[in-house]
């Protein structure tokens, strides 16, 4: 059977659950790369997917089942771009252009555990 398609991403008082029949058996780096580029086409683009950035993907994959499909990302992504700040769509501070969230950026454990919070999320956002 095909995935069920996760509902957008909630608060931690509201979870998300996403039940699929199979997983993949490991973190398809290009697909979820892929997922990123067409889901946040405002966001930097990757360029160099190297150790680091492999690692932080597969953590956050393995974390929980709820991650370990690309569907799950797909939702992520759409959530993340609902956010006025990790999308650039702020104005800067001085002189300084405004905050845009890039991959590795959002994938480092501490911004990954805020973004689900909402943390960056205005009310009417979501």
């Amino acid at each position: 059977m095909s995935p069920v398609t996760p509902e957008p991403l909630r608060t931690v008082n509201e979870p998300t659950v996403l039940h699929v029949d199979s997983k993949p058996s490991t973190c398809p780096h290009d697909e979820i790369v892929k997922l990123y580029h067409d889901h946040l086409p405002s966001c930097r683009q990757v360029r160099v997917w190297n150790a680091t950035r492999k690692g932080y993907l597969k953590a956050r994959w393995s974390e929980d089942p709820e991650r370990q499909h690309p569907e799950w990302w797909k939702a992520f992504f759409n959530y993340v771009g609902k956010s006025d700040f990790l999308t650039g769509r702020t104005n800067g501070t001085g002189d300084r252009p405004p905050f845009t969230a890039d991959l590795e950026w959002l994938l480092r454990p501490a911004n990954f555990v805020k973004v689900i919070e909402g943390k960056y999320h205005r009310e009417g956002d979501v």
